[in-house]
Order: structure tokens, then C-alpha cells, then sequence
């Protein structure tokens, strides 16, 4: 994601120096042409219509673009977020358009990531029932369902309001290191209404840039020490490396002090695959170089991580000994795991301690050593899984057939299922700004990465998009291909059909569940799956659609897709529904039942508390 907090050209103010009266839809409208909004999403209701009609009226200045579901909406908003740094707006009507926005919401709110929701509201002035209202005793609308989900949220009951609500709404939504979806919620009778607006002041370039925040020069003699004193050093990259741009500086600094370096989902690019200290990554779905080095390091120096469990393996990937440093421009991260605090942008602190005469360059040849046999060790086994065979497709050497195909300033989008474990441990990226991996594993939302396709693709057009999608994400949320098809926008969708929802099925095997109610079989008949034709789904929403069950026609298919210009193409791949990569070391915590119906400890159970013991809460 490019940075919030470079330098900006300022926005351009209207040509409009006086007040005119304006509705209010017409008055946000020249507030979001002025913030440098493009684009805004949505579905128009009668609870909107006031704001199309505003729209419409400037559509050589701002693009509207209708979605298929308001969902979907958010999640190409996410992924053009996640993809520029700048925040594109939706907007729905009244009542179920409006709740069709909270998943997208906590998916922002959980991954930081800036959006502007703009729900259609029930009138101000209270006079009802009215289509597709709440009824209540308080005072309240469906629209409260998106308060806990978002960064900011504000109803506006006067047209007037709107030119504090709106400045509001967009410095909560570019906060360094707190960013997210702010929503402002739309009556119907008020977006209608008029005031006078003096446009000198709603449409007047804001001042858009953050300062780079630098650390007290305190810590950063603090923290050098602390890296001197240390036998083991240890880096986990977050998300916040890449946000701001932090991918040359923590190179520097890894040689610096001869530490190996784990990327999270969220920062997965900020080393290349090449690199001779990049471990790759640790927790559950950690690889074994990671979770071996990790364990046995006397000081994790983490950078932009918020440390999810998938990072910490539950509490459980450090050593009872472990101090933590964190490198983090967010109040609330950068306490965590009773680290000692650096507070400040990632490139910003780096820069400060790879300047710090307290630091020289030393060469700790045995750890070095170390760090080679255990990544070399790694890489020969990614090989192992990378290079197995067969018909259908193993998903692993799927992954690898992708990984090689795709160009390198090419973009992978991935959420949920299976693929995320094996994306974070064999996919290597090429791309050094670090925008050619796009795993939204915050909230791992299924059905997120068909329309975050889109939004990838409305951020940068030229830009090469693989969309990876398991066959139950798929069936969630597909209609995106459609809003494609019809903009003439080309990408490309792989559809892994495993035949249901092989993750959960594997952990509930695993976990000593029951294997339930995870696959897609005919009702009656368990040794058959349900015929589920993913090319002709993709075709009937305008699509190319595509078959490939092996390397020779997986490899056929993307070159295909590639020489498409002007529509998504999908490709059903059927793969091995069995082959699924192992864990390497990571713990994660999944509770299993107490009891069983006997009201007996299961054996399960006692290997849960075994491992539970093991957390360590700092």
C-alpha cells in the first residue's frame, strides 16, 4: 500500500469562490471532488436516489460505478485502499443495502484500511413507519449496526453539518497507523434539502499530509542497546513495512544486526523471496526455519505488527525469556507483548536507528550460519511441495504454476480457506513495492477477493490481477464478475474446487472433530459431489469461463486469460482435495469440548490444556 504519510499534491479546490445553495447530496458531492475522491461504488434505492441525482450532475469529475451487492462494493473499496493509500466511497439506500455494508466495514475497521461508507438513512424529522424501517422504542436505525465497525460514524440531521461532518470523516479515515471506514449516514429528507455553502471553504484544498512521526531519540538509544545486548535478534514485519514504504530500511537494517526477518500476511513483500535473512513466516502457518529461529531468539523486534494469533501461534512462539522492541505508529500496537516502545513511522524509526552510533554492522557468523542451514533446509522442502505431480492438481503445485506465471509487478488476492497457509509459505514474491501480495487475513473475510479483484484493478488498471478463490468463497460472493464484464475490465479469477470446505474439514479431523457437513455431496447419495459447473457460472455473468485439472491446462488457461482484454476470465480448477500443506511448529489455539456425551475428558481435550499451559500472556 503506498504511504499516507508521503507527500501529496494538494487536492484542487472548484472554481467556485461564493456561496451557492446547494442540497446537501449536491454540497458532499463538490466535498469529495475536492478531497480527490474518483470513484464512488454503490447500489441506488429510493433511499439514495438524492445522491445519484447529485452525482450525475457532476459525472465528468467523479466516476460512479454500480456494484452487484454492497458487500462486494466495500471489498473493491478495501482493495483500492490497500492498493493506493486513498479511500473511494459507497454508497447504498436504506435498510438491507445499508447492513449489506458491515461485513465490509469490520473488514476495513480489522485491516486499517480506509473507506468511506455513505448509507441512505430513514427521514430525520422522524415521521413514520417508512419502507425498510427499524421500529423501535429508542432512538435508532438499522445504520447503528455499522457503529461498532467503523472508525468514525455520524448521522446528519441538517444540511449544515455536513462541511465539519465531512473534514471529520476523512482525518479519522487517514490516521497514521488507526486508518478505517468512516461512515456518514444520509437521510433521506436531508440529503434532499438545501443551504448555502460557501464551496471557498467545503471544496478549499485540505491539508492532506501526515508528517512522518520520528521516535523519541530516547528510545532509540534505549533500543539500541537492547539490540547490542541481544545474542538472537529476531524481526517480525508487519503490514505497517509496507505502509510506509519501510521495505529498503528494514533490508538495512536486518544486515545491521545479522537478524532474521518474518513477514506477516499483511507485510509478506517486504523482503523478496531472495534474500539470505528472510525466514518467511512464523505461527500456525509458519514455516520451519521461522518457527525454529523464533523460538530460541532472546529479543523479537517487531515491526508494524499488530502480533494476531497467527503471527504469535496463540501466545506460544516465544521463548518465556523473549523481551520485545516495537517499531509501530499505532498507540494501541505498540505496547503489545510489553515491548519497549518505539512509536513512530516504520521507515521514520529505522532510518533513526540505522543512524545511531550506539549500532555498528556486526557479523554474528554462528546465528548467520544458523539462519542459512535452517532457510536452506526450508527452501529444499517448499521444493518438495512445490514440484508434486498429478491429476487432478495438488493445490501447492497450483500455487507454484501461478507464482511462476504471473508477472512481477503482478498482484495475488487471497482472503479464507486453505490457501492462505499455503500462499504465506510458497508463494515468492517479486514485486519490492510490496503490492504485488494482497492476502486480506485481518478479518479473512470469504467472498472478499472476487471484488477485491476489481478494486486492484480500478486502482491500477495495467496492473496484471490473479484472484485465488476456494469454491465456497466463490459460491458466496461471485457477482463482481458481472460489474466487470460490463466495464470492460479484464482479470483473472482461479476458482480451487476441492469440493466444499476442505480447511474446516481438515481441522476438524485434526482437532478430533467429527467430520461434518463440510463437503459439497448430494443429499442421499455420500459418494457424490454436488456438479457444480464454476466456467458456466462465470460465463453467465459475462465472463470467459475456463476448465483446467492439471499443470499442461492450468498453464494453458492463464496464457489464454492473459490475451483477454476486455472481460474476467474464471478458470474452474479442479485440484486434489486431500493435499493440503502441514504445519511447521505453530500452535493455534481451537478449544475442544470438555466432555464428551458420557461426560468424560476426551483425549483431545487433554492435549488442549497440555498445549494451552504452554501460552505465555505478557
Amino acid at each position: 500500500m503506498k504511504t499516507l504519510l508521503a507527500e501529496k499534491t494538494p487536492v484542487n479546490s472548484t472554481d467556485s469562490t461564493h456561496k451557492r445553495r446547494l442540497t446537501t447530496a449536491q454540497a458532499l458531492v463538490e466535498g469529495l471532488i475536492a478531497e480527490g475522491t474518483e470513484i464512488v461504488l454503490g447500489i441506488f434505492g429510493h433511499g439514495n436516489v438524492q445522491l445519484g441525482q447529485a452525482l450525475y450532475e457532476r459525472r465528468q469529475k467523479i466516476k460512479y460505478i454500480t456494484v452487484k451487492n454492497e458487500q462486494g462494493a466495500v471489498h473493491a473499496a478495501i482493495a483500492y485502499a490497500r492498493q493506493t493509500g486513498r479511500p473511494i466511497a459507497v454508497t447504498t439506500s436504506v435498510g438491507p443495502g445499508a447492513t449489506n455494508l458491515v461485513t465490509g466495514a469490520a473488514a476495513a475497521r480489522v485491516n486499517r484500511l480506509p473507506v468511506l461508507l455513505l448509507p441512505g438513512e430513514v427521514f430525520a424529522d422522524g415521521v413514520g413507519p417508512v419502507l425498510q424501517q427499524l421500529e423501535s422504542w429508542k432512538d435508532e436505525t438499522v445504520n447503528d449496526a455499522l457503529r461498532p465497525v467503523a472508525k468514525y460514524w455520524t448521522r446528519l440531521t441538517r444540511p449544515e453539518q455536513l462541511q465539519i461532518k465531512l473534514r471529520e470523516a476523512f482525518e479519522a479515515m487517514l490516521e497514521p497507523g488507526n486508518e478505517g471506514p468512516a461512515v456518514i449516514c444520509l437521510p433521506m429528507d436531508v440529503q434532499a434539502e438545501a443551504a448555502n455553502f460557501d464551496l471557498t471553504r467545503l471544496a478549499a484544498p485540505r491539508h492532506q499530509n501526515f508528517e512522518r512521526i520520528a521516535p523519541d531519540s530516547r528510545a532509540v538509544k534505549q533500543t539500541a542497546n537492547w539490540i547490542k545486548a541481544a545474542k538472537r535478534p529476531f524481526i517480525v514485519a508487519g503490514g505497517g513495512v509496507l505502509r510506509s514504504q519501510a521495505g529498503a530500511s528494514l533490508r538495512r537494517f536486518a544486515e545491521l544486526i545479522s537478524a532474521p526477518v518474518a513477514e506477516t500476511q499483511a507485510g509478506k513483500g517486504a523482503l523478496l523471496f531472495e534474500h539470505p535473512l528472510n525466514v518467511f513466516s512464523i505461527g500456525p502457518i509458519g514455516t520451519s526455519c521461522g518457527n525454529n529461529l523464533v523460538k530460541k531468539s532472546d529479543l523479537i523486534i517487531g515491526i508494524g505488527t499488530r502480533y494476531s494469533d497467527f503471527t504469535t501461534a496463540s501466545e506460544t512462539a516465544f521463548a518465556p525469556e523473549a523481551r520485545f522492541i516495537n517499531l509501530n505508529i499505532s498507540g494501541f500496537d505498540v505496547g503489545k507483548e510489553r515491548a519497549l516502545k518505539l512509536w513512530g513511522d516504520a521507515d521514520t524509526a529505522l532510518k533513526a536507528l540505522l543512524d545511531c552510533k550506539e549500532l555498528r554492522l556486526r557479523k554474528n557468523s554462528a546465528y548467520l550460519q544458523e539462519i542459512a542451514k535452517e532457510r536452506g533446509a526450508w527452501i529444499k522442502e517448499t521444493d518438495r511441495w512445490r514440484n508434486k505431480t498429478g491429476t487432478p492438481i495438488r493445490q501447492t503445485r497450483a500455487v507454484t504454476v501461478i507464482n511462476d506465471f504471473i508477472s512481477a509487478n503482478g498482484t495475488v488476492i487471497n482472503a479464507a480457506g486453505s490457501l492462505p497457509g499455503d500462499l504465506h509459505k510458497l508463494w515468492r514474491c517479486k514485486d519490492p513495492s510490496g503490492l504485488g501480495y494482497l492476502m486480506e487475513y485481518g478479518y479473512s473475510t470469504m467472498g472478499f477477493e472476487i471484488a477485491a479483484g476489481l478494486g486492484a484493478k480500478l486502482a491500477d488498471h495495467k496492473r496484471e490481477v490473479i484472484v485465488m478463490v476456494g469454491d465456497m468463497s466463490f459460491l458466496m460472493a461471485c457477482q463482481e464478475i458481472a460489474t466487470a464484464a460490463q466495464l470492460g475490465i479484464a482479470y483473472t479469477i482461479v476458482v480451487f474446487d476441492n469440493h466444499g470446505g476442505q480447511s474446516i474439514r481438515g481441522l476438524q479431523k485434526n482437532s478430533g472433530f467429527a467430520d461434518f457437513a463440510m463437503e459439497y455431496r448430494l443429499a442421499g447419495n455420500s459418494s457424490r459431489f454436488a456438479p457444480l459447473d464454476f466456467a458456466k457460472i462465470a460465463q453467465g455473468l459475462g465472463a470467459k469461463g475456463l476448465d483446467a485439472n492439471n499443470d499442461k491446462t492450468l498453464l494453458s488457461a492463464l496464457h489464454e486469460a492473459r490475451k483477454t482484454t476486455r472481460t474476467p476470465t474464471v478458470i474452474h480448477l479442479e485440484v486434489d482435495r486431500q493435499d493440503r500443506i502441514g504445519g511447521y511448529g505453530g500452535w493455534w489455539d481451537v478449544p475442544k469440548p470438555a466432555v464428551n456425551l458420557k461426560g468424560e475428558e476426551t483425549a483431545a481435550r487433554r492435549d488442549y490444556l497440555k498445549e494451552k499451559r504452554a501460552q505465555i500472556i505478557r
